[in-house]
């Protein structure tokens, strides 16, 4: 089976990267808003992504006073 790459977003972040092939039924065990399949390996974990520009933005320096609680 190929591997697949994911994002599990939460409140714009990203708070997870998974390997999953996207087809055998799969359910992230922690709060989350969606799963984005990786398909350009753009984003990595706390970096924003603006679902409308189809955008990650990484934060510079510390971690943003909104990034969701785990």
């Amino acid at each position: 089976m190929e591997k697949r790459y994911w994002f599990v977003i939460k409140s714009n972040y990203v708070i997870d990267y998974i390997v999953w092939d996207g087809i055998v039924p799969y359910t992230y065990p922690l709060d989350h808003d969606y799963l984005l399949e990786d398909l350009e390996g753009l984003g990595g974990r706390g970096d924003w992504y603006e679902a409308s520009e189809g955008i990650f933005y990484r934060p510079v320096g510390k971690t943003p006073p909104d990034f969701p609680s785990l």
